[in-house]
């Protein structure tokens, strides 16, 4: 048993390099390209605030003003975005690898970032590295105590790039505050939490409620994008940004074995996230859970209106990653444990390890809908198997 359990994690991490590897020769090469101007044809990277204020223009507006001041390609300043997202969030897993004993095989498995490397061809899975990137930067202001207003800015910016960067960090801002970072009475702690975070909730709930697009948007922002690209002016949007009407999940999922098969991701999810927090955070571990629990809640929501629910399982999941790294050292400010002898603490005693290891091999990670050829597209044997 000891031979095996050395030994397992150290055939999972070479699988995990050899996986990394192909899918960074694969995706460098598509990034670089001719066919990536055809995959930009579909992206929310080009709304813009020509139309007026809009949800998720932030990006577009960025890349307008850009392309306005210098005449440089959007398209080429969007290649740019993305080397920048994915090498930042790289350094930032890096980091964690290095400053943690959390195994690669765990971070890199499908249900976390192996996830974006695999439907890396997706235009919304860029968008999704970026929330990352700005949701562990408002992770490590909070926890670290760091300026409100700065939290604040943060937390403003990733809202207007993607309103779901709110969605999966307030309940995990919310624990870390009743648990680790808040002084006086539950009341008091809820208190300063909502005075704290006023500033970004208002902007969430103005981007969410008010500032939805129009049909005609459309056609105002593919005018704006004609002195600089032609290309442009037939670029494909989320049809749910302007006319409200986002993709249910009945549209994708019309058979009722769909139905369970969802219902089963998500409790291997869950299994494999919590297994994998019990192993490299065990001091912390009951905060995780309830965050793991908790983030059931938005998931099951978006997944409801939004079909491509693949993503919000790896969104919540990297957000979870991320507190249980910078929860490191962080001594609870209240005093709550259960013991070794409790059923769920000796459940996943018994079963974290060999749990993490038989869902990395045969787990996976399916991006929109559910069947059993996309649960196994991003296993990461199948990925080996398809390149040799």
């Amino acid at each position: 048993m000891k031979i095996t359990t050395k030994l397992l994690p150290i055939i999972l991490n070479i699988l995990s390099i050899c996986v990394l590897l192909v899918l960074l020769f694969q995706n460098a090469a598509f990034l670089l390209s001719p066919s990536f101007d055809k995959f930009v044809f579909n992206s929310d990277y080009f709304i813009n605030y020509t139309s007026g204020f809009i949800k998720r223009g932030l990006d577009g507006q960025l890349i307008y003003a850009i392309t306005a001041c210098t005449g440089f390609s959007p398209i080429n300043i969007l290649r740019v975005l993305y080397l920048i997202f994915f090498v930042s969030l790289s350094g930032i897993v890096i980091n964690i690898l290095y400053k943690s004993k959390i195994s690669l095989f765990y971070i890199f498995s499908p249900f976390l970032f192996l996830f974006p490397f695999v439907y890396f061809q997706l235009y919304h899975i860029s968008k999704d590295v970026e929330v990352l990137l700005i949701a562990y930067i408002v992770l490590y202001l909070f926890i670290n105590g760091k300026s409100k207003w700065l939290l604040n800015i943060a937390l403003s910016l990733g809202i207007l790039a993607h309103e779901s960067i709110f969605i999966f960090l307030f309940f995990p801002l919310l624990l870390i505050q009743l648990f680790y970072i808040g002084k006086g009475s539950v009341v008091q702690k809820l208190l300063n939490f909502g005075i704290s975070l006023a500033p970004s909730i208002i902007i969430f709930l103005l981007i969410f409620l008010k500032f939805n697009g129009l049909s005609n948007n459309i056609q105002i922002i593919y005018d704006s994008w004609k002195p600089y690209s032609t290309y442009l002016q037939d670029v494909h949007f989320n049809s749910g940004l302007f006319d409200g009407k986002p993709r249910l999940i009945s549209d994708i999922i019309k058979e009722s074995y769909n139905m369970i098969g969802l219902g089963l991701l998500i409790g291997i999810n869950f299994v494999f996230i919590t297994a994998g927090a019990y192993l490299y955070s065990r001091q912390n571990f009951l905060v995780l859970l309830g965050i793991a629990l908790l983030q059931i809640i938005p998931v099951v929501i978006l997944c409801a209106i939004a079909s491509d629910f693949g993503r919000w399982f790896f969104l919540s999941n990297s957000i979870l990653l991320f507190s249980m790294f910078l929860l490191q050292g962080k001594a609870a400010s209240v005093n709550f444990s259960w013991g070794s002898g409790h059923f769920i603490m000796r459940t996943y005693e018994m079963l974290s390890f060999p749990m993490v290891c038989i869902l990395f091999v045969l787990g996976g990670m399916p991006y929109l809908g559910f069947n059993i050829y996309r649960y196994f597209y991003s296993n990461p044997i199948r990925i080996i198997l398809d390149w040799l």
